[in-house]
């Protein structure tokens, strides 16, 4: 079973984690043309883009079914942040490699990220970092890791243009528990982050 990791959190959003087993045609042929039009499919032009639109998608369409959503298709707002056609669900999407997650919540905007802790996250700390994120961080690799999705998915839910990840998304609190603030003219708000390691990964997700 290709769902490797699927809950639903006090908050009221739903998390599935999707691993990619199938092979391109068998994942195409299981999608209906209302979902994923075969010109959208054509603007994926390597193999592992291919791979990322089509599980999305089946991800997707398995959470939503889940939870009695009628799933028409995915559209982008002016910002170009994706919902969900013809429902008020707010819903974000992510993908790294062979893993594509989404959450769904059906009043709450939210964001996720999932990544894999890597040594080239600490060349552009300074730039991403405030210096008591960077206290918090420490040497750890992994905590620098969540908090690089923390921000990402910061970024998502608040999905509008001119963010700066430094100056206008906070993290805080430690290991134990995170806090997101987003400080925009707009949406000045702290926002709970979760975390869930998966299979050498980092699931970050915010509500």
């Amino acid at each position: 079973m290709p769902v490797r990791f699927q809950k639903e959190c006090q908050s009221g959003a739903h998390l599935l984690v999707w691993e990619a087993t199938e092979d391109l045609s068998s994942l195409f042929a299981s999608i209906p043309s209302t979902i994923l039009t075969d010109a959208e499919y054509l603007t994926a032009k390597t193999h592992q883009k291919k791979l990322e639109l089509l599980c999305s998608r089946v991800a997707i369409r398995h959470l939503a079914a889940d939870l009695g959503i009628n799933f028409k298709g995915i559209n982008k707002d002016e910002n170009g942040k994706p919902f969900l056609d013809g429902t008020p669900w707010e819903m974000s999407i992510t993908h790294s490699k062979h893993f594509m997650a989404v959450v769904m919540h059906p009043t709450k905007p939210v964001g996720v990220d999932i990544e894999r802790p890597q040594e080239k996250m600490w060349r552009i700390k300074e730039r991403l970092y405030t210096e008591p994120e960077i206290e918090i961080i420490g040497e750890d690799l992994n905590l620098m890791s969540i908090f690089w999705s923390a921000k990402e998915a910061l970024y998502k839910l608040y999905g509008k243009r001119g963010t700066d990840f430094k100056e206008n998304l906070k993290i805080k609190g430690d290991s134990s528990q995170l806090f997101g603030e987003i400080i925009m003219p707009d949406h000045h708000q702290t926002h709970a982050i979760h975390v869930e390691p998966i299979d050498g990964y980092f699931l970050v997700w915010a509500v």
